[in-house]
C-alpha cells in the first residue's frame, strides 16, 4: 500500500480507529511534526481534541541517521543498549546527547497554539499517531510519557511499520484498552516515505 500523502492516511486510520470501543474520553495526539497531520482525520472523526506530544530520537553526532533512543518532553528516555554498545557511547556521553535534544524539544513545543498532551491526563484515552514508524523509538518514548501522565489506555495508529518496530511498540500495549492499528508492516521496511506519493518535510507552521 501507497498513501496519497499524511492526510489520506490519516483518513484511512479513522476508519479504523472509529470501530474500537475506546469510549468519549479521547484525546489525539500527533508525534510532532508529521504525526500531526496524520492525527487530524482521526481527530475529526473521533470529535476528540487534536494536541502534539513532543518526543525526538538520541543519535551520536557523528553517525546521525543512526538512533540509539528517543527522549520525551519531560526528558525521560528510552535506550536502544545495543546501539549504543554498536555506537561506543559511554554513559556521558548519552546524557549530554539527553539535554541537548530536550532543550530542541522545548521550543517547538512552547510555539504551538493550545495545550500540550498532558494538560488533557490523567482520565482521558490516548490516541497516539505518527506517520510510520521505522524503528519505532519516538512512539516508544510517547506511550511510556501518555502511560506516566495517567492515560487509562493507549492506542497507536500508523500508516506504517518495520516488522522489528511494530513488534517493539506492541509490547508496551499490554494493559486492557490498549490497541495498535498498522495497516502495512513490512519486514524488508526500508524508509517510512517508500510508503508515500507525497512525503514533504512538514514545518512547525503547518504543525
Amino acid at each position: 500500500m501507497r498513501y496519497e500523502g499524511r492526510l489520506d492516511a490519516g483518513r484511512i486510520l479513522a476508519d479504523e480507529v472509529s470501530r474500537l470501543d475506546i469510549g468519549p474520553d479521547v484525546v489525539v495526539a500527533g508525534i510532532a511534526r508529521g504525526g500531526v497531520v496524520v492525527a487530524r482525520p482521526i481527530a475529526e472523526r473521533l470529535g476528540a481534541p487534536l494536541t502534539a506530544v513532543h518526543t525526538r530520537k538520541l543519535c551520536s553526532p557523528l553517525q546521525p541517521e543512526f538512533a540509539f533512543g528517543a527522549v520525551d518532553e519531560d526528558g525521560h528516555a528510552i535506550l536502544d543498549y545495543r546501539a549504543m554498545v554498536t555506537l561506543g557511547l559511554g554513559e556521558s556521553e548519552v546524557e549530554a546527547i539527553k539535554a541537548k535534544v530536550a532543550g530542541e524539544i522545548a521550543q517547538p513545543a512552547a510555539s504551538y497554539l493550545g495545550p500540550g498532551l498532558a494538560a488533557y491526563l490523567p482520565g482521558r484515552t490516548v490516541v497516539l499517531v505518527d506517520d510510520g514508524l521505522a524503528t519505532g523509538l519516538t512512539m516508544q518514548a510517547a506511550i511510556t510519557y501518555a502511560q506516566r501522565h495517567g492515560a487509562p489506555a493507549t492506542v497507536v495508529a500508523v500508516p506504517c511499520a518495520s516488522d522489528r518496530a511494530f513488534h517493539e511498540v506492541r509490547s508496551l500495549l499490554a494493559r486492557a484498552g490498549d490497541h495498535l492499528i498498522c495497516p502495512v508492516v513490512d519486514a524488508d521496511f526500508r524508509v517510512v516515505g517508500d510508503y508515500y506519493a507525497d512525503f514533504h518535510s512538514v514545518a512547525n507552521e503547518e504543525v
